[in-house]
């Protein structure tokens, strides 16, 4: 078949096209070439903003954030100190790694060896302070339950139980016996009917309490003495 002039035609656009496509003018590589050196450098100028803006802008997390249930009339005011110190030192240590060095204390990174003692540091002066913060947050909390300085002071240092606190608070009842009188027997009296009796409590310790005592003694496998000892207390207080 004969090759006719409208397909010589197209075919020698088709090939011109493709030549002009495959073979960019001077000016498109030009124009390339600038659009490509720009989007380097902006994406420069993003980076360094970046690392600018993270550097001189260290996570809030880095904040210990003191807590409102401590008992700041704590026994003994250094540990009160102590423990505002070390909060504080902690979250500036951890900014002073991350500002000076780049280092994030929360992340350890095991391949850097600078990194693994400053997270080790750091996480030691965390613990001490969350320590320290438990400490007063107990002593707040028996504070509120009514127990003074002194009684919290031998229940954290002694590790007395309010069972023990209680008991050293009526001591004074021990040895108590017909006879007596007094608020300490008033007292007594108060604890044997807050055990469901109902003897008049009038403080005088008369047959009457002996007799309700002696009954509270048996059914608490004591000695049914009629007196009061410290085991009979210890279960009065119960």
């Amino acid at each position: 078949m004969p090759f006719s002039f409208p397909q010589a035609y197209s075919a020698g656009a088709t090939i011109n096209c493709f030549i002009f496509i495959a073979n960019p003018s001077k000016d498109t590589l030009m124009k390339r070439l600038i659009f490509f050196v720009l989007f380097l450098g902006l994406a420069s100028y993003i980076t360094v903003q970046y690392l600018k803006d993270r550097r001189f802008n260290p996570p809030a997390a880095y904040d210990y954030e003191i807590s409102d249930a401590i008992d700041t009339e704590f026994y003994d005011s250094t540990v009160i100190q102590q423990y505002y110190k070390l909060a504080l030192d902690a979250g500036s240590y951890a900014r002073s790694l991350w500002n000076n060095d780049g280092i994030d204390v929360r992340y350890m990174d095991r391949e850097d060896f600078e990194s693994t003692q400053a997270t080790d540091y750091y996480n030691t002066l965390l613990q001490t302070v969350i320590w320290l913060e438990k400490k007063l947050e107990r002593s707040k909390r028996l504070r509120d339950q009514g127990y003074s300085t002194d009684e919290i002071r031998l229940m954290m240092e002694y590790n007395l139980s309010p069972e023990d606190i209680a008991l050293s608070r009526n001591q004074s009842l021990v040895g108590l016996k017909i006879g007596d009188t007094g608020a300490d027997v008033w007292e007594l009296q108060r604890l044997i009917n807050s055990k469901a009796d109902s003897i008049p409590q009038d403080g005088i310790f008369s047959t009457i309490t002996r007799n309700r005592l002696r009954e509270f003694q048996k059914n608490n496998n004591l000695y049914p003495s009629g007196e009061v000892d410290e085991k009979t207390l210890k279960t009065l207080l119960k």
